[in-house]
């Protein structure tokens, strides 16, 4: 079974389909950002001639005046084969590529995913994905463990019984058949034995999908888990599946389609939490139709559930910019409530909602509002954007800047809690534990 580590070159051949019993000389390589392979290009090798001008799409060639007679451009996917295993290589294109003044050199590919040990080229479109989010199996509490141990009358242990099952899979919504696939898997070292749990999202269809139709899908229940716990969650691992691909087990018999890893970095990666995550809206009081209705959300308020991703992911969240994407994000909600809902009631002569009338419709909105002082936040927030954005606005005290940001969220928070039907109670009684339930002080 080959493997991709970072930053640990692999010495092998390049496939390209073409049918071709010769194939060139290529090394891959996981720079830690990116997945490259480079190719040997030099008059001497016969091979180059087949790919040479995947980098030169500016240069005019006498030989080729309509650009018909070679290829100047990579396949989106290309094999890569050495003594470790086989790469699928997808979503491939030409970077950059360096030579002397006799011709010799070499020329650069990335890639967007590397399927690893796939058999097929075909991997372009899928029919199946399957991520590992460590923030959704927090967020789900599922668990397919149950540990039953026996004391004797003083209460020490007298023995320990492990049952492991994998249940069925949970349905979340119809969209690409999205559920949850979890699974369990055993190490059992001399001396000691471990199991450890994983929950998978996985999409899974008959007719190939985009890989970004199944990502989307992915990444809208990882961001659900990280709006609810807010705090940004990446992803361990994916999985992807097409429908050829399988191990023949007999002379006329195949293996069900085989799950292959993926290496990729246009993924967030998980990055340990020093505590485990706390959730405004846990998944129990979610379920399935709350997912359903997340979805309806994310696609109707994109706008605004762009903007508290942006606060969310940023490398400054309690920074300037986010007050102002908090600001754009409300802002956004407010208009697009009243169209929805009042029919554009509250809209100003220009058919424009102007900000503060806009938090009030949110407001209205909700059936529960975190905030002890709604006008004051009114004018606080009002200020905190104006001042954000216009520099002939006074810019509020700093403190009073991070506080307001702080109360923003938790309005967007819980109108999202609210709307994907997460009961007013569980919101209230879980806002005490909530990270941003807490204002923040002056330490001097």
């Amino acid at each position: 079974m080959g493997e991709v580590s970072a930053g640990t070159p692999r010495l092998g051949v390049m496939v390209d389909g073409s049918g071709s019993d010769e194939a060139p000389v290529a090394m891959f390589l996981d720079n830690g950002s990116s997945l490259e392979l480079t190719l040997v290009v030099d008059p001497a090798v016969r091979l180059s001639e087949r790919y040479e001008r995947w980098w030169g799409r500016s240069v005019m060639h006498m030989d080729d005046p309509d650009r018909t007679r070679r290829s100047y451009e990579p396949p989106r996917s290309l094999g890569f084969r050495d003594s470790y295993g086989t790469l699928v290589l997808v979503g491939c294109r030409s970077t950059d590529s360096r030579t002397t003044g006799g011709g010799s050199g070499h020329g650069k590919l990335v890639a967007n995913f590397a399927v690893v040990d796939g058999q097929w080229l075909d991997y372009e479109q899928i029919n199946g994905l399957r991520t590992d989010a460590p923030g959704v199996a927090a967020w789900t509490r599922l668990s397919g463990i149950r540990v039953d141990v026996q004391r004797d009358d003083r209460r020490r242990a007298k023995s320990v019984r492990m049952d492991l099952e994998s249940p069925a899979d949970i349905r979340l919504a119809g969209a690409m058949n999205l559920g949850m696939h979890l699974h369990w898997r055993t190490d059992n070292p001399r001396g000691r034995f471990s199991a450890e749990e994983v929950v998978q999202l996985q999409t899974l269809v008959r007719d190939r999908r985009a890989w970004d139709d199944h990502l989307d899908l992915h990444g809208a229940v990882l961001d659900l888990a990280a709006i609810s716990a807010w705090e940004p969650f990446g992803f361990n691992s994916i999985e992807v599946q097409i429908d050829n691909d399988r191990v023949r087990t007999g002379a006329d018999t195949y293996s069900d389609p085989q799950w292959r890893k993926v290496a990729t970095h246009r993924l967030v990666k998980h990055e340990a939490w020093k505590e485990g995550p706390r959730f405004l809206f846990p998944f129990a009081d979610v379920g399935p139709r709350g997912i359903k209705r997340w979805l309806r959300i994310r696609r109707d308020y994109k706008q605004v559930i762009d903007a508290m991703a942006r606060v969310l992911y940023s490398d400054e969240p309690w920074g300037i910019s986010s007050v102002v994407h908090s600001g754009i994000a409300l802002e956004a909600l407010g208009y697009m409530i009243d169209l929805r809902k009042n029919d554009g009631a509250h809209l100003n002569r220009r058919k424009q909602m102007n900000f503060k009338p806009g938090l009030r419709v949110i407001l209205a909105d909700m059936e529960l509002v975190p905030l002890d002082d709604v006008e004051g936040w009114i004018e606080r927030s009002y200020a905190a954007y104006m001042g954000s954005k216009h520099v002939d606005r006074a810019m509020p005290d700093s403190l009073d800047l991070l506080n307001t940001l702080r109360e923003n969220l938790l309005v967007l928070r819980f109108w999202i809690g609210l709307k994907i039907g997460v009961p007013a109670a569980t919101l209230e009684n879980l806002l005490q534990r909530d990270q941003l339930s807490s204002q923040f002080i002056a330490l001097d």
